[in-house]
C-alpha cells in the first residue's frame, strides 16, 4: 500500500491540523490510521480500536473520538468488526490516501 502524497490536505503537511477546532475529526482519524498503516506495510487490510485512536491522539479528546467513529462508521468509511465490553474494532472501508481498497 502506498500512501498518496498528492490527496494529502495542507492542514496535515502543515500539522495545523490538531489546532482545528473539532479535532479529531474523522477526517483526522482516518488520515492518521492509514498513514500509520502504511508506513508499516502491514498488508492491504486496514484496521485499528477505539482504545489505539484514544491512546495515540489523547484521552482528553475521548468524546470527540466517539462521535468522529460514529459518523465515520455511518457515513460509509469504516465498519465495525468486532465489540467487546473493553473495545470496538473498525477496517477502513473507503481509503482516499493510497491506491488500495
Amino acid at each position: 500500500m502506498i500512501f498518496n502524497t498528492d490527496t494529502i490536505k495542507l492542514k496535515y503537511i502543515l500539522g495545523i491540523h490538531r489546532d482545528q477546532p473539532g479535532y479529531p475529526t474523522g477526517e483526522d482519524i482516518l488520515y492518521y490510521i492509514i498513514k500509520r498503516h502504511s508506513e508499516r506495510e502491514t498488508g492491504d487490510d486496514v484496521t485499528f480500536t477505539d482504545n489505539f485512536i484514544v491512546k495515540k491522539l489523547g484521552s482528553e479528546h475521548m468524546e470527540r473520538i466517539v462521535e468522529s467513529l460514529n459518523s465515520l462508521v455511518s457515513s460509509g468509511y469504516i465498519e465495525i468488526t468486532r465489540e467487546t465490553k473493553d473495545s470496538t474494532s473498525y477496517r477502513v472501508l473507503i481509503n482516499d490516501y493510497t491506491n488500495a481498497i
